[in-house]
């Protein structure tokens, strides 16, 4: 999304030193004495969502009912895997995990959490299997108001019907800074993808690229990047960013329909993807829970 920190700037010197509610990263949040659930005979299937949750000190009103809203919304689905970006508001967490808790035993971020001045990077995976953190980073590379925040990926690996995968959950450089997306996307296949690729091993890639799906110079530059794969969406949602339908996406003047999200894959072949929009009756009428929709991918290894 667009100036995520623009109110940053009035409040950064008021601000330094203020401390963070902190969650350790990368440590899972485990609930004792619950199995985890059956993967026998299933697809794995995993949610990326942008939701909106930005820091404290950014003033938009209606953080804490929207959180509520997405966890009795995220009730009603059966994802196995959910890996949030803009998590970056403690106490939205916190609705989220007292709601969703029992459901997804685990937790994993947010990714780059720190009690200094800088936010976390808002990457924040739930899951019902257990997953072992492989690696994490800080984007060496960013610009402007996203240098306020401490954004880079986090690599995990788990396994599903007897087989090893590895999920990688990150969002990168918002607005027009093209160049500085291209390295982050470059320090994410260095650092995390190159290094850690085995045989056999399905990547999944999840998160808000920030690249537009039909700007084909750069859409085609990320799946290079990344050496993965995207598809086809079923459904009749195309698109994860709507300025046409989503009151969020317009009060930024966004007037039209891209994608901004995705789920690659590297290394296995079927896949099914489609997009789920999340909405709920708020006060003042307002009904979508983020500017951006989720991206759903199900997977047989």
């Amino acid at each position: 999304m667009k100036n995520i920190f623009a109110s940053f700037l009035v409040l950064i010197l008021l601000l330094t030193g203020l401390p963070q509610t902190t969650f350790a990263v990368p440590a899972p949040v485990d609930k004792p004495n619950t199995d985890e659930v059956s993967t026998e005979g299933r697809n794995l299937k995993i949610l990326s969502w942008n939701i909106y949750m930005l820091p404290r000190m950014v003033v938009r009103k209606g953080k804490r009912e929207r959180a509520h809203a997405i966890v009795e919304e995220l009730k009603k689905t059966d994802f196995d895997i959910i890996v949030f970006e803009e998590a970056f508001l403690p106490a939205a967490r916190k609705i989220i995990t007292d709601g969703l808790g029992g459901i997804y035993q685990f937790q994993y971020g947010p990714v780059n959490n720190s009690a200094n001045i800088k936010t976390s990077g808002g990457v924040w995976i739930l899951s019902k299997i257990k997953m072992n953190v492989v690696q994490t980073i800080k984007f060496k590379e960013c610009a402007t108001w996203d240098c306020l925040a401490r954004k880079g990926a986090m690599l995990l690996e788990g396994t599903w019907n007897g087989k090893t995968f590895q999920l990688l959950g990150t969002h990168l450089q918002a607005d027009e800074f093209q160049e500085v997306r291209y390295k982050q996307m470059d320090e994410i296949y260095t650092e995390l993808l190159a290094p850690y690729r085995t045989n056999g091993v399905p990547q999944i890639v999840c998160g808000d690229m920030n690249t537009e799906s039909e700007i084909k110079e750069r859409y085609c530059k990320m799946l290079d990047c990344f050496g993965a794969e995207n598809g086809e969406i079923s459904g009749v949602e195309k698109c994860t960013y709507d300025g046409v339908n989503n009151e969020i996406a317009q009060s930024y003047g966004v007037k039209d329909k891209t994608t901004y999200d995705y789920i690659l894959v590297r290394n296995n072949g079927v896949v099914i993807r489609s997009i789920k929009r999340f909405v709920s009756i708020l006060k003042k009428g307002k009904k979508h829970l983020s500017d951006h929709y989720g991206i759903v991918c199900e997977l047989n290894f």
